[in-house]
């Protein structure tokens, strides 16, 4: 006998459905912090020198989005200038952190 096959869309949609608004915007601010962390990983390794392993370190440490404000405006005054996608990059997750730090 065949076991059913179990659509991951359906079966997902159906988390969705079982679970609180308030828990769906804590695991997306989860998700948002984790990509800009990884974001700000990628742009570190990009720069020069001993500060590029220590601002991959910081950025890897950060656990909320102050730290990794403070990461992010570091690594802006570190990045060479031929550096403009991973620039750019940064100031689109000022957006975030922005958002992240007003009053609630």
């Amino acid at each position: 006998m065949a076991s059913p096959q179990i659509d991951p869309a359906v079966s997902y949609l159906a988390f969705l459905a079982s679970v609180s608004d308030e828990r769906l915007a804590r695991v997306a601010a989860r998700k948002a912090f984790v990509e800009a962390k990884q974001a700000c990983m990628r742009t570190a390794a990009g720069v020069r020198g001993a500060m590029g392993p220590l601002l991959q370190r910081q950025a890897r440490l950060a656990v909320d989005m102050d730290d990794l404000a403070r990461v992010r405006a570091v690594l802006l005054e570190h990045l060479p200038p031929q550096a403009a996608p991973q620039r750019a990059t940064l100031e689109r997750l000022a957006c975030a952190f922005d958002q992240d730090s007003a009053p609630r």
